[in-house]
């Protein structure tokens, strides 16, 4: 694969205006996705985005894609998360026209560095807080506490939008002799493809100096202005599927298929993961390449020599008494066909039969000579055998550095993110008798059920003391099974204090949506976070136990809890305990895991969901109960 193209100061003059959508938004979560790729979600999203990636090999772009998160983060992103988590995004800027992004989170900064190995660095009031690589450079240092500055140079202090500083940094550039795609890069951003596309309308060498170019410093100050601050039109250029490259707005010198794209965030995107190689990273799998290939050769080579002197000895054979004649001769000095030449140094003769000149020992008899040959086919036979194992043997290790390789990429891989039915914020499931039922995590979404999804006919369930889910089993018009209201009730039980504290069974009522109100009578005080019930209460008793697994919805199979009974294609059932959730979602992850690997595609004669069904221990950790648990085998 060659060298991918990085994003140049020009693409991110174009990206910054076009990232301004994300002023205002929360940081919601920071991760590093990989060494040097940090992923930072906003709420809420931007035109279905709400990721903006950051690899620091030379990437920035808004994505709309779901890209796998790591379990365990790294002591700089619990840092970043403690000091930006839940800012709001306030300002959004490119230092002159150089690779450097920052993004202001009121008076803390994020500096995005996209050049010599890249850096994110953590900066309150101007000095560095938190930088993910410290390093000194001459008049710069790259510590916690020093001041931050950007490294010195004619792009960091260029205003991209005067037309008279363009043209006085071009004039610098004259003076000192520099070449015309140094001047670009260095002065003015303007990195690969837009240089090959400035030599191509100008019609000028990007290598000669900039005293000697034909076009007036005029004229390249205008095309250098527009390119600068012209209408972003994104594209990407394709080569049958595959994208190749992209760009900011159409360029002329790319003669490849040319496709419009509606943000330049999708142009890179598209660019980027097609660029993603399944194992271009793993050198070893290059050098088993390189000696496959050397084997290969010298397995051929071996084929040939052992051929070779089979036909010898076999040509030989055929003319056995015309060579011990001629080994009689050579031996009394006489030289005549179908000897060649005589070395009586060596004790060797080339003799020249049907063709073809052979060398033979002299003080040996024709029939030894032919022995000798074939006892030399024979040996590289062998060779040939030997090597062939071994290039068996090397092709088995590459083929499973390659799937190792396949594996960690495709763990890395994004996804396209799915759009989260109203129901999914909340816990949730569905009821043997085909019922919605949903939960709150939390007062605030305990609140939000009862005053937006909770309809009159609805049932809402709660535990009998104070702390727990509002549960609502939603009846669309039908009554309820005696089956759903249970486990209805069942979860109103489980997702409440009474499984943090240990309990094993407890009692949970249920009324009608029409007698649940969130203010209370003239005269009487409700807390927050509490609702008034008038009216009969129904009250059952529940044992506390929950199982987490697989159920088919009308958007495929995805990760629930529920209580026993609801419809699982697979589940795993637990009870209070003494097992803390992360330890024990590590285990249910690898449980289901192995299910899905199983069973998912031979499930009956369907075939596999169109959305790939994801285990991930916060995943898992979320459905869980409040509290410690113990796994029921």
């Amino acid at each position: 694969m060659g060298q991918r193209r990085k994003v140049t100061g020009l693409d991110l003059r174009h990206l910054a205006r076009e990232l301004l959508s994300l002023e205002g938004k929360i940081l919601k979560k920071v991760y590093m996705l990989d060494d040097g790729v940090f992923s930072l979600v906003f709420y809420p999203e931007v035109d279905g985005s709400r990721e903006l990636l950051i690899d620091l090999s030379g990437f920035v772009f808004l994505t709309d894609l779901k890209w796998p998160k790591p379990q365990s983060p790294p002591s700089f992103i619990m840092a970043l998360r403690k000091h930006l988590e839940g800012r709001r995004f306030t300002e959004i800027s490119q230092i002159g026209v150089e690779r450097i992004l920052r993004l202001s989170f009121g008076d803390m900064q994020l500096v995005v560095e996209l050049f010599g190995g890249g850096n994110l660095i953590l900066v309150r009031d101007g000095r560095i807080l938190l930088p993910l690589r410290r390093a000194e450079f001459k008049g710069r240092s790259i510590r916690p506490g020093e001041i931050y500055r950007p490294p010195a140079g004619p792009g960091v202090e260029l205003d991209p939008e005067d037309r008279d500083a363009i043209l006085a940094s071009l004039r610098e550039g004259v003076e000192g002799k520099l070449p015309l795609w140094k001047v670009l890069m260095g002065s003015f951003g303007v990195g690969p493809p837009y240089t090959d596309e400035i030599s191509h309308l100008m019609g000028v060498d990007l290598r000669s100096p900039l005293p000697e170019i034909s076009v007036s410093l005029d004229e390249l100050a205008d095309l250098i202005h527009s390119f600068l601050n012209r209408e972003t039109e994104p594209v990407v250029y394709v080569q049958g599927e595959d994208v190749v490259n992209f760009s900011a707005f159409p360029l002329h010198h790319l003669q490849t298929e040319r496709r419009s794209t509606p943000s330049l965030s999708r142009a890179i995107q598209l660019y980027y993961t097609a660029k993603r190689s399944s194992y271009e990273e793993d050198p070893r799998i290059r050098s088993l390449e390189v000696e496959i290939e050397r084997q290969e050769a010298l397995k051929g080579e071996y084929a040939g020599r052992a051929e070779e002197y089979r036909s010898i000895g076999d040509l030989i054979y055929m003319h056995l008494a015309e060579v011990d004649e001629a080994l009689r001769k050579a031996r009394s000095g006489i030289l005549s066909p179908p000897i060649v030449s005589i070395d009586r140094k060596s004790g060797k003769i080339v003799l020249n039969l049907d063709g073809r000149e052979i060398q033979l020992d002299m003080l040996k008899s024709a029939t030894e000579n032919a022995s000798e040959y074939y006892g030399r086919a024979k040996k590289y036979r062998e060779k040939y055998e030997r090597i062939d194992a071994a290039i068996l043997s090397l092709k088995e290790k590459l083929n499973r550095l390659r799937s190792e390789a396949e594996e960690r990429a495709s763990r890395k891989s994004p996804t396209k993110r799915r759009k989260l039915r109203w129901y999914e914020r909340f816990r949730w499931f569905y009821t043997s008798g085909g019922f919605l039922v949903v939960g709150g995590r939390d007062a605030q979404t305990n609140a939000e059920i009862v005053s937006k999804y909770l309809d009159e006919s609805d049932l809402f369930f709660h535990v009998d003391m104070p702390g727990g889910s509002v549960v609502v089993l939603k009846l669309g018009g039908r009554e309820p099974d005696e089956a759903s209201v249970n486990q209805a009730a069942t979860a109103a039980g489980v997702f409440s204090r009474a499984w943090r504290e240990g309990l094993t069974s407890v009692d949970v009522y249920y009324v009608r949506g029409s007698q649940v109100s969130k203010h209370a009578p003239s005269g009487l005080y409700l807390p927050k976070g509490s609702f008034y019930i008038t009216g009969k209460r129904n009250y059952v008793r529940v044992k506390l136990e929950v199982c987490v697994g697989f159920q088919e919805t009308p958007d495929g199979i995805k990760l629930t809890a529920a209580p026993p009974g609801a419809p699982f294609l697979h589940s795993v059932c637990l009870r209070p305990g003494s097992t803390g959730k992360e330890e024990a979602a590590k285990v249910l992850k690898n449980m289901l895991e192995s299910w899905l690997q199983e069973n998912i595609k031979i499930r009956g004669n369907s075939e596999p969901p169109a959305e790939p069904v994801e285990v991930s221990v916060d995943d898992i950790v979320r459905a869980l109960p409040p509290g410690k648990v113990t796994i029921v085998e």
